[in-house]
């Protein structure tokens, strides 16, 4: 059963990939749409950074996407299964989390809703790593999923936030023009400050996670081998005669 299991998912990989590449794409749509929509925006002073950032960070995930699909082995398996199931899970768990923040369907105030998802998130990308790297027996195996399930998380996540900026439910200039950060910018269109701030903030999510994931993936899996060296030292018991 495993085997067959293995198989089909060695199947799925090339639709796993062509999957991952359509939200890279779709990612990068957005980052052109938004900024497509505002006229103004490119007469902004250093706006054209804003978009470069997130497509060059894009490109990249797309590079590593291509260079996952073609591994092949049951272990790179284990470790792709268990990334792409926190990679989604928290994925979803972030749209829902931006979409509250948003106020889509409703807003909860306060801080203890962000706080609160992001400790989920990050202990999750944890679990990803101490689960494989204490099955597979490998440090490297853990940071790789943890790593992996960051980055198939921020892509998802990164999409519905600029779907929900740009369309849903975008910040009115009225109130963008009260930002502090508008004021010490020196720009003149508090819209197309709006849209700059929804791409920086996609850009730092992208950058920051697999770094984030590195961090608690490594501890995560650095706790796995302890867990393993310590079960394996334990003495055995001998089998009564």
């Amino acid at each position: 059963m495993d085997n067959q299991r293995g198989s089909l998912f060695i199947l799925r990989r090339p639709l796993l990939g062509c999957g991952l590449l359509a939200v890279i794409a779709i990612d990068i749509a957005m980052v052109a749409i938004g900024a497509g929509l505002c006229p103004g925006f490119f007469s902004q002073r250093g706006a054209s950074t804003f978009v470069l950032e997130p497509v060059c960070v894009l490109l990249a995930y797309a590079v590593a996407v291509v260079f996952i699909a073609k591994t092949h082995g049951p272990y790179w398996d284990s470790i792709l299964k268990m990334a792409v199931l926190f990679g989604i899970l928290t994925g979803t768990f972030e749209v829902i989390n931006i979409g509250i923040e948003n106020g889509v369907p409703f807003a909860i105030p306060g801080p203890a809703l962000p706080i609160g998802c992001m400790l989920i998130v990050f202990t999750s990308w944890g679990i990803a790593g101490f689960q494989t790297a204490r099955s597979l027996k490998s440090f490297n195996a853990g940071l790789f999923a943890a790593l992996s399930s960051a980055c198939i998380c921020m892509l998802i996540a990164v999409a519905a936030g600029f779907i929900i900026q740009f369309f849903l439910a975008p910040p009115a200039p009225a109130y963008v023009s009260t930002w502090a950060e508008f004021k010490r910018s020196g720009w003149t269109d508090a819209h197309a400050f709006g849209v700059a701030n929804t791409l920086d903030s996609g850009f730092t999510h992208l950058l920051i996670a697999p770094i984030v994931a590195l961090f608690i993936g490594g501890l995560a899996s650095l706790l796995a081998q302890f867990t393993i060296s310590g079960t394996s030292s334990l003495p055995r018991q001998s089998t009564p005669r």
